[in-house]
């Protein structure tokens, strides 16, 4: 299963969109401020905890021109992928992200609506940080 965020134009091209979510650190930036505490972060990865729900563990998986992977490094509360997939455009980028749980379908339901939600505040974040 795979929940998708809406496409977020960018007003600056490509590379800087990818060099700034490549690098773990940077993602307290773009993450929900008033949910997320227990911040830490390395050049491999970052941790925090959502306020109310899990304890996120995230590694760099895969960059590509295009794309930066993130994959769960704890078992807990699931495996999964978080994707951002960078294009560009004729006035910038445009980005999107992807979340892909390894979930039974019950709890691929329960997850899909907060789950956009916060994929789309990531995008609207990074759109808002280059406005």
């Amino acid at each position: 299963m795979t929940i998708k965020s809406d496409e977020y134009a960018v007003k600056t091209n490509a590379e800087n969109v990818l060099a700034f979510v490549s690098k773990p650190a940077n993602l307290i930036e773009i993450l929900p401020q008033d949910r997320i505490e227990n911040w830490a972060s390395t050049k491999q990865g970052c941790s925090f905890k959502i306020k109310g729900l899990a304890h996120i563990t995230l590694a760099v998986g895969e960059i590509t021109s295009n794309q930066v992977v993130y994959n769960s490094a704890a078992e807990k509360p699931f495996p999964f992928k978080l994707i951002i997939t960078i294009g560009q455009s004729e006035n910038g980028s445009t980005i999107f992200a992807e979340f892909n749980p390894e979930v039974n379908a019950f709890m691929a339901t329960m997850l899909k609506s907060p789950m956009t939600n916060f994929l789309n505040h990531l995008g609207q974040s990074i759109q808002a940080k280059y406005a």
